[in-house]
């Protein structure tokens, strides 16, 4: 029987064939991001557990350049974290995260890298076409 892995948790040789140990978030860490996220953000943030999770997913598939679709299964649905990725994206609350987690190069060049990656990538044009206007009919 295979034991489900936490997020933030490399998954073992059995699984996958990766050698790059994965994040998770200490105290300290998850404090500075806190601070640093916008109001509404924060709030959420702070009165649930999903938002943690989902930064330690996001780090996972930045640390161990895995696709989106190997996140571990604690980490939440991998194409729920990835449209929450995107949008923290086009948000620029992504910088802000990343400039919290200056003292932690480990971590903020990986997802430096990740969100620089994204922006570079040609997923970006598609919220330029979504932007138009839509066809109405008569």
């Amino acid at each position: 029987m295979m034991e489900d892995q936490g997020c933030g948790q490399a998954p073992d040789s059995r699984n996958e064939d990766m050698d790059s140990p994965a994040v998770q978030l200490d105290e300290m860490r998850w404090s500075a991001i806190v601070a640093a996220l916008p109001p509404l953000v924060r709030a959420r943030a702070l009165n649930g557990v999903r938002t943690r999770s989902f930064l330690e997913g996001v780090l996972w598939v930045a640390v161990t350049q895995q696709p989106w679709g190997r996140l571990p299964k604690a980490c939440g649905p991998w194409h729920s974290v990835y449209v929450r990725f995107t949008r923290w994206t086009h948000e620029g609350i992504w910088d802000v995260v990343i400039a919290s987690l200056n003292l932690h190069p480990d971590i903020a060049d990986p997802l430096r890298r990740l969100v620089s990656a994204y922006r570079n990538s040609n997923h970006p044009a598609s919220s330029a076409r979504r932007a138009m206007p839509r066809y109405q009919p008569f």
